[in-house]
């Protein structure tokens, strides 16, 4: 339990102490009217604000994001009565408070400040804190945890809570437009698988709302009763539909690498082709569900910064159709094998523009969420952080 004077309590104090001493030395009549009433209040303060029953804590979930994103983070304040509290959260590394000042540093620093977002307000019931944390370079990122700070109604005597409860997020890397010679070699394999798998024939079967007209088989369809349609169903060959990704990268260029990846990861979904990602030693196998794509990110985002990754084996390298690596400061990508083989370094390939990033409605609501993990109980008094805010509506600034 850490309960503390407050500068006012300190003064109040004093002021009891110093007529204390003046009454030993002059007589006390003359100073009860003043010593009584604070020494009343300042006992009271301790009191009531030992009285107090603890906050519950509950983190709100946090959507995972792109670097250059802002998320909101929330969590709930529950207490049984009113109570006057400075209410702190803290900010994990990689994160930062959406401020002015934090939109002009650098993107990607591991430096910028965070700040500590606090505020001060009055906890009735059920309080929602909220308050906008930028995406400042990928990982796996925490927010919090919280610090509440009540205060006696006289603003004397003060009792900390410290709550262990966070809350993840997920920071996935950049992605750019590609241009030039890649993004053209990836949409001509594209249009070639297309072109491939349409010349096997597999069956016929009824029309189905959404399909494509040009699959409609004409001659059959003429044949139905009620000329109900009949549409081609053409044989897939899982080999020409799959694209593997192999990446690696020397010690220091795990962003640039995550970056290149998550780029032509991107590139190649936008075309329907299953992508499949082996790196640092990680396998992820082609795949057409929903939350593929956030996967691969995943593994993008989760490579550890400062380690580099570990090497590709010989059998990695011939099995993958595009190879990404990251060496002496350029990031180089390799599409084909043998003579047939086209190295281009990723700089040029690089549009100036970042892609547009696709949000959970756009996939049907099935970005991964790592936001809803979370951690600890909210159990235990004890000494806090730091920092100073302005109140704004339960928001923490």
């Amino acid at each position: 339990m850490h309960v503390t004077l407050t500068r006012r309590g300190w003064a109040v104090l004093a002021i009891i102490c110093l007529s204390v001493a003046m009454g030993w030395q002059y007589g006390p009549r003359s100073l009860n009217a003043v010593v009584a009433p604070l020494l009343v209040i300042l006992l009271a303060g301790f009191v009531v604000t030992l009285r107090l029953d603890r906050p519950t804590v509950r983190r709100l979930p946090i959507d995972d994001g792109f670097v250059g994103e802002t998320r909101e983070a929330a969590f709930a304040v529950e207490t049984t009565g009113d109570v006057a509290a400075t209410v702190r959260d803290e900010i994990g590394t990689g994160l930062a408070l959406e401020t002015d000042e934090a939109r002009t540093h650098a993107p990607e620093s591991e430096s910028m400040p965070t700040h500590t977002p606090a505020t001060e307000t009055i906890l009735d019931g059920e309080t929602r804190v909220t308050y906008d944390v930028a995406l400042a370079s990928r990982g796996d990122r925490t927010v919090g945890p919280a610090t509440i700070t009540i205060r006696d109604v006289f603003g004397l005597v003060t009792r900390r809570f410290e709550f262990s409860e966070t809350s993840s997020v997920t920071v996935y890397p950049r992605v750019y437009e590609l241009q030039g010679a890649l993004d053209k070699r990836l949409h001509e394999f594209a249009d070639a698988t297309a072109r491939r798998n349409r010349e096997e024939f597999d069956h016929l079967r009824e029309y189905r709302r959404g399909d494509s007209l040009r699959d409609v088989h004409w001659k059959a369809a003429a044949k139905q009763p009620e000329d109900d349609l009949v549409v081609t169903e053409y044989a897939a060959d899982a080999g020409l539909e799959t694209v593997t990704v192999a990446a690696e990268c020397a010690t220091g260029l795990e962003d640039e690498l995550a970056t290149a990846v998550a780029s032509i990861v991107t590139a190649l979904r936008e075309t329907s082709i299953r992508v499949g990602l082996v790196v640092d030693g990680t396998v992820v196998q082609p795949s057409s569900d929903a939350g593929h794509y956030y996967e691969l990110l995943a593994v993008l985002a989760a490579l550890e910064t400062g380690s580099g990754t570990e090497a590709l084996t010989d059998r990695d390298r011939a099995d993958a159709e595009i190879r990404v690596t990251a060496r002496t400061g350029t990031v180089s990508v390799a599409i084909g094998e043998g003579e047939a083989e086209h190295e281009i370094p990723f700089e040029r390939l690089r549009g100036t523009s970042e892609r547009a990033r696709p949000g959970p409605a756009a996939d049907g609501g099935d970005r991964r969420n790592a936001g809803q993990r979370a951690t600890g109980t909210g159990d235990g008094d004890g000494a806090g952080g730091t920092g100073t805010g302005t109140q704004r509506s339960g928001v923490l600034t």
